[in-house]
Order: C-alpha cells, then structure tokens, then sequence
C-alpha cells in the first residue's frame, strides 16, 4: 500500500486541478464578496498612520510597474503592491474570519490575488479561484491547531495567511505539481506572526496582513524558478503543525479531509464592527440592551459579560482597562462595552484617538465586570458565545445572549449590508458615486471579467 501523500502534495494536487466550474456557486459567491469586503478596507484606510506608512515603504520599493498600490496612482512590484493594499485592508480590523481557525482569512489572499490578477491580466475566474483557494487553505490549517494556537503566542491570520497567500499565487502563476510544493515548503520558513502586538497596542498587529501576502508571492516566484523546499512542510517532525501548535495539540484531518469536496471558507464571518471579531459577541448584546431598554449610564450599576475563556485573555487584560491607543481599543472589551452602551452605535469613527479617554466612557468602564461562562467555553471554537447583563441602580436588571453574533454563517449580513459597508468605507476617499457604484458593479460580477486589470482603472 502506498502511504499518504504530504498534506503539500495533496494541496497541490488540488491547486493544479482545480478550476472555476469545479467550485459550488456558494464557494463563488463568496469569494467574490469577500473581494469586495477587503478591498472596501483597502481604499478607506488610505490615511491611517499605518497605511501611509505601509504605502511609503511599498513605493519606495518600487520594483517593476506590475501592480499597482490601491489609493496611490503608481505601479510596484506585485509582491510590495499585495504587502501595501494587505496592511492598508487590515487597518480597520474590518477582515473576515473563520471561527474555527480563530483566523482572517482574506486580508492577504485577496490584495495577493488582486496583484498578481493585474499582473498577469488573468481574468476574473482566476481570480476567484485563486481566493477560493487560499482562503480555503488558511481555514483548514488554523482549523487543525483546535483553537489553540494563540495559547502558543502565534497569530494563525499571519502564520497559516502565509500559506493561503502562497498558494493563492501559486495558482494565479499557473505553478505545475513540484512548484507548488516547493513553494508551500517555501513559504514554510517564512512564516510569521507574533501574538505580542496585543501587550502594547502594536502596528505590527496589521503588519501580520502585508507580511504573509508579500511572502506569498515570493515564495510562488522562487518555486517556479527551481528553490525547492520541504515536502512535508507541514506534518514533518520540525514542520509547522509541530512547530506552531498549543503542546502540539492539532488534528490534520482538519486540512485533509474533504479538500476540494467541502469548501470550510464559505462558513467565513464577515465584520459588522471594525474591531476583534470577539468582541462581535459582546457588542451585539451591548447594543441589543441599549436598543431596547435605553439605560442612562449614569444610572448603571454594574454590568456583567460573560464569555469564553480566550475572548477574556484577548480582550480583557489589565491593559484593557486602561487603553492607551486605537488598537488597544479595538482589542478592549470594558472600553467597547461601554462606548457601545453610551453611544448606540459602533463603527469606524468610535475607534478614534478622540474617543480613547473619554470621561463618560472610563467612568462606566469602572463597572463592568466578566467571568468566563464554561458552557460558552464548551461552545468555543465553533461558536462566539457571549451574554451581557447591565443591572441598574434600582435593581433593575437586563440581558442579552448571543450565540451567533451578527456577520456569522449563521447569521449573515445580506448582500445589501455588504455592499452598503463598501460603499460607506469607499467614501471616505472616493468622492465620486458612481466610481464607486462601478467599482461593486465590477466585483460582484468578477467572475464575467476577462482582465482583472481594468479593475484598477477605477481605484487610481
């Protein structure tokens, strides 16, 4: 009997296989949506701190006019154009993510294959099936850690993206069988992504983006010119299983079973809040009580969240009280849970500098308690549980549960709500409508495109 192919043979095997019609109209739908979604991110960040830095370092760069950097009418090298737009999409914390591989899935798949897609002029079905791809593989390997990769340090958005942003260019490039290993195993000891950006409120936290789709695109291009790379990049006794798991807890059945048949991506969340999507479960129920009860801060007690144990590690560590910049705030449970309370609302403009020290926020973030509830724990990964519970002064207590927070497979945003937080993100720096009107025309129907590359007429 022969023994089992690598887990890099099988995927492969699948890239060099696959095409457009092999993929279900669900898996088609949503990759083009997920385009959509990163790339509303992509342009509306253009000038947070981060991306002008990200863009400045891109362009200076430079390289051969391939791809171009989304905001700025210059073309770079493909690999430093997907390094810009992937820092720039992760700027709002607005990325996708799949809740079993705790990961945002298309943040680098996405400005990798929008690159190479301009590039190469490929069409729009390459496209797609280049983020299919990619974003199928980031899920499936952060899937097999159990959940427990972050107890190791590791951020599986940047360590499992590098994968999914390799063989999403493999792809594109049109790699044969042996490249295409190569270029996993490539990509294997480039693989990146500290958890540390949390105990300061770090850039770096978006740098986990732009670092795996940069990665990717070299690894694709080392391949197809010979760099060979391990095989078993993945399972090997010093692969990255080993390497990148919680006590080497991990399960391959996760990538292997069902690859190609059942496509894991379609079950990716996409953001309504443009922070941790743990705090999704949280916030949903904050903003639920002040919909329907209208509490007056000033007249709150004590609020109580309960939650799954890593959503309380993540978000609400001493820091966490006391949030010194954005990305402290988008990663503070006490700091959202109240805002959210006051204000009713959350979106890009609560994650300003201006709101970081607010008095009526940290008065009210002096009462607010969590516990970690073990049968959401029981529920975690495969489901965000959380509960809020504001008592008031006079005793009066109210309550929200949330299971499924609003963005998730299970309770999706509709097509209306996507395309309405594009075109609110696009308008930041689009001034013109029907630019944008054009830009979702494109994309929703990206798969009829024959060249990718007069996508980028309307963003320069």
């Amino acid at each position: 009997m022969p023994s089992e192919p690598f887990i890099a043979e099988q995927i492969a095997e699948l890239s060099t296989d696959l095409t457009f019609d092999d993929l279900p109209d669900e898996a088609r739908q949503k990759a083009a949506n997920l385009i959509l979604d990163v790339l509303g991110s992509v342009i509306g960040s253009k000038r947070v701190p981060s991306s002008r830095i990200a863009a400045d370092v891109a362009l200076e760069l430079g390289g051969p006019e391939e791809s171009t950097v989304i905001g700025h009418d210059r073309k770079v090298a493909a690999a430093n154009a997907a390094f810009a737009n992937a820092v720039q999409g992760y700027a709002f914390d607005f990325a996708d993510d799949h809740n079993q591989s705790n990961s945002h899935l298309s943040v680098a798949t996405v400005p990798v294959s929008l690159a190479l897609g301009e590039k190469l002029h490929a069409s729009g079905k390459e496209v797609v099936e280049a983020v299919a791809l990619g974003d199928e593989v980031v899920c499936r390997l952060g899937s097999a850690f159990l959940g427990k990769t972050y107890y190791q340090g590791f951020h599986p958005t940047s360590t499992c993206g590098t994968f999914g942003a390799t063989i999403a260019a493999a792809k594109l490039m049109n790699l044969d069988h042996r490249q295409t290993v190569n270029s996993l195993g490539i990509a294997g000891s480039q693989v990146g992504g500290l958890m540390a950006w949390n105990t300061s409120g770090s850039y770096t936290k978006r740098l986990q983006a732009g670092h795996p789709a940069m990665v990717g695109i070299i690894s694709a291009m080392m391949a197809e010119r010979g760099f060979d790379g391990p095989p078993a990049i993945f399972e090997g006794e010093d692969g990255f299983l080993q390497a990148y798991s919680y006590q080497r807890q991990y399960d391959t059945d996760w990538i292997t079973e069902g690859l190609g048949d059942n496509w894991e991506f379609v079950k990716t969340s996409i953001k309504v809040y443009p922070c941790c999507r743990y705090s999704a479960g949280h916030l949903d129920a904050c903003l639920d009580i002040a919909s329907r009860y209208e509490p007056q801060p000033d007249a709150i007690d004590r609020i109580l969240i309960r939650s799954s144990e890593y959503t309380i590690k993540l978000l609400a560590r001493p820091r966490k009280m006391d949030p010194q910049n954005v990305v402290d705030t988008q990663f503070s449970m006490p700091w959202q849970a109240a805002i959210a309370l006051i204000d009713g609302k959350i979106d890009v403009d609560t994650f300003t500098e201006e709101n970081i020290h607010r008095p009526d926020v940290r008065e009210l973030m002096k009462r607010i308690t969590w516990v970690v509830d073990q049968e959401f724990e029981r529920r975690y990964p495969e489901h965000y549980s959380c509960a809020v519970t504001v008592t008031m002064e006079d005793g009066t207590a109210f309550t929200s549960e949330v299971d499924n927070p609003k963005g998730d497979w299970r309770n999706p945003v509709t097509q209306a709500e996507l395309e309405a937080k594009f075109v609110d993100l696009a308008a930041r720096e689009i001034d013109d409508q029907n630019r944008i009107d054009q830009i979702v025309d494109f994309v929703t129907a990206i798969p009829e495109k024959e060249d990718v590359s007069q996508l980028f007429r309307l963003l320069t």
